[in-house]
C-alpha cells in the first residue's frame, strides 16, 4: 500500500473492527474480481471534499483509500497500480487517472463538466484502449433537455432561443437542434472562434431572442463576456438562463444547478450498481435544484413562478 495514501474506511461493520466486504466489478473482459478503490480528489476544495464525504457516507460498504492527485505524482503509476477502481472527483484528478491508471482499471469520473470529460476521453483514448481501461462519469452540468424545460417554464411564449457556441461546445449543436425541434423553438445563435469579439457577435443575437441560454465554454466565455451578457440581458429585457448560482445572483433570471451533495449522492448510487456487477454509462445527475432571481425578473417585466414550483414541474415532466 503506498505510504502517500491515507486509508479511509467508508463504513464500519457492527464490531467496528472488521471491514471485509469488497466491491465486485464487471470488467471489460467480463471477469469478476474483488477490488479496493481509490477516491482521488483534484484538490482540497470544499466542494470536492463534500462530494467525497457524501460518497463515503452513502456508497457501498468497502474500504476506500483517499488522496489528492498532487500527492501521488511521484511514482504515479506505482501509486495507482494497487487500485482497479479509481473514483476521481474533478477534472484534474480525472486527467491524472487517465494518464497513470493501471491496466484493466475502471475510472469513475465525477463532478466533472460533460465537455471536459469528452475532451479528456478523446485526448487519452489511445492509451486508455491500449491499457484496457474502462471509464464512466457523473457530470456536473445539466442536460440540455432539462434546461429547455426550465426555459419553457420561465417564458411559456418562448419561440426564439438565443445562445452562443465556441470551439469546445459546438459539438452539442445537433443535440440542441433536436431538443429545440421537439418544443418548436427557433434557434438563434452564433458559433464563435477564438479570434472573434464575442460581445459584437452576441449582441444582435441577444436583441432578437426571447430568452438567452448561457452555454459554458471556457474558450470563448470569460468573466468579461459574462458581465456583458448580464448587461445586454437587462438592456434588451431578455431573460438570461445561466448555469451557476453565482451567475443568478449576479443578474441571470434562473438556473438549474446540481450541488456537490447531489453529485455525491448519485455517485454513491452508481457505485452500488457497480458493486452489483453493472457499469453504468456516463450520465447527468437526476438530482438538481432550480434557483431564481425574482428581482431581476421584475426588472425586465417577467413574471415567474417560485423556484420550488419550477423545480417540481421539471421533475414531474422528467418522471412522466
Amino acid at each position: 500500500m503506498p505510504k502517500a495514501i491515507q486509508e479511509v474506511v467508508t463504513k464500519a461493520t457492527y464490531n467496528c473492527q472488521i471491514f471485509c466486504l469488497l466491491m465486485v466489478l464487471l470488467l471489460a473482459c467480463a471477469n469478476v474480481r474483488a477490488a479496493d478503490a481509490l477516491l482521488l480528489l483534484s484538490s482540497d476544495n470544499p466542494a470536492y471534499e463534500s462530494v467525497a464525504s457524501t460518497i463515503i457516507s452513502l456508497g457501498p460498504t468497502i474500504p476506500i483509500n483517499t488522496s489528492y492527485s498532487d500527492n501521488l505524482r511521484d511514482n504515479a503509476k506505482s501509486n495507482l497500480a494497487a487500485y482497479p477502481l479509481l473514483i476521481t472527483v474533478g477534472s484534474k484528478a480525472t486527467e491524472f487517472a487517465m494518464q497513470f491508471a493501471d491496466n484493466n482499471s475502471i475510472i469513475i469520473s465525477t463532478f466533472i463538466p460533460s465537455q471536459k470529460f469528452k475532451q479528456l476521453s478523446e485526448r487519452y483514448s489511445p492509451g486508455l484502449k491500449q491499457r484496457k481501461i474502462t471509464t464512466t462519469a457523473i457530470f456536473l452540468d445539466q442536460p440540455l433537455e432539462r434546461q429547455l424545460r426550465l426555459a419553457s417554464q420561465i417564458k411559456p411564449e418562448l419561440k426564439n432561443l438565443g445562445f452562443s457556441l465556441g470551439p469546445n461546445s459546438e459539438y452539442i449543436l445537433p443535440e440542441l437542434e433536436e431538443a429545440a425541434a421537439r418544443r418548436d423553438f427557433t434557434l438563434n445563435y452564433q458559433t464563435l472562434t477564438l479570434e472573434d469579439n464575442p460581445i459584437q457577435r452576441i449582441q444582435p443575437i441577444m436583441a432578437s431572442s426571447d430568452l438567452f441560454l448561457v452555454i459554458p465554454d471556457q474558450s470563448t466565455l470569460n468573466k468579461t463576456t459574462a458581465k456583458w451578457l448580464l448587461y445586454m440581458s437587462l438592456r434588451n429585457r431578455v431573460p438570461l438562463l445561466a448555469f451557476t448560482e453565482n451567475y443568478v445572483k449576479a443578474g441571470a433570471v434562473a438556473a438549474c444547478i446540481t450541488t456537490p451533495e447531489d453529485i455525491g449522492r448519485f455517485t454513491a448510487e452508481q457505485l452500488h450498481l457497480i458493486a452489483g456487477g453493472t457499469l453504468p454509462p456516463p450520465s447527468f445527475s437526476p438530482y438538481f435544484k432550480v434557483i431564481t432571481n425574482p428581482r431581476v425578473a421584475r426588472q425586465i417585466g417577467l413574471s415567474i413562478k417560485t423556484a420550488e414550483r419550477l423545480q417540481q414541474q421539471i421533475v414531474e415532466e422528467e418522471t412522466q
